[in-house]
C-alpha cells in the first residue's frame, strides 16, 4: 500500500516572496532528485469556506511505496540540503504520514 506524507509550512513574517518561491520550487524539485518519491503535489493554502485564514501557508503531499522509502527520503542529501537552505524562513512545520487505503 502507498504512503502519503503531508508537510505544512508556516513562513516567518519576514520571509520574502522570492524566498517563499525558492522553498516551493525546491520542495517540488525533490521529486526529480529522490527516486523514492512516487508523486508530489503542493501549493499555497487559501482561506476556509467561512473565511478563516489558514494556519499554515503551504501544503505539500508526497507519496511513497513504503515507510522505508520515507526514511530514505528524509535522510537523502537533497532533502537535507532543502532543509538547510530553507529552514530560516519557517516559523513552524507540521508533518504527518498515513497509509493510503485503496
Amino acid at each position: 500500500m502507498p504512503y502519503q506524507r503531508i508537510v505544512c509550512f508556516k513562513f516567518k513574517p519576514n520571509a520574502t516572496p522570492e524566498s517563499i518561491q525558492r522553498h516551493m520550487d525546491g520542495l517540488e524539485a525533490l521529486k526529480g532528485e529522490i527516486p523514492q518519491i512516487v508523486s508530489y503535489n503542493g501549493g499555497r493554502t487559501v482561506p476556509l469556506e467561512d473565511g478563516t485564514p489558514p494556519e499554515y501557508d503551504s501544503m505539500h503531499y508526497l507519496t511513497f511505496e513504503s515507510q522505508a522509502d520515507i526514511v530514505v527520503y528524509f535522510h537523502h542529501p537533497a532533502h537535507q540540503r532543502f532543509i538547510e537552505e530553507n529552514k530560516g524562513i519557517w516559523d513552524k512545520v507540521f508533518v504527518e504520514n498515513a497509509v493510503i487505503d485503496e
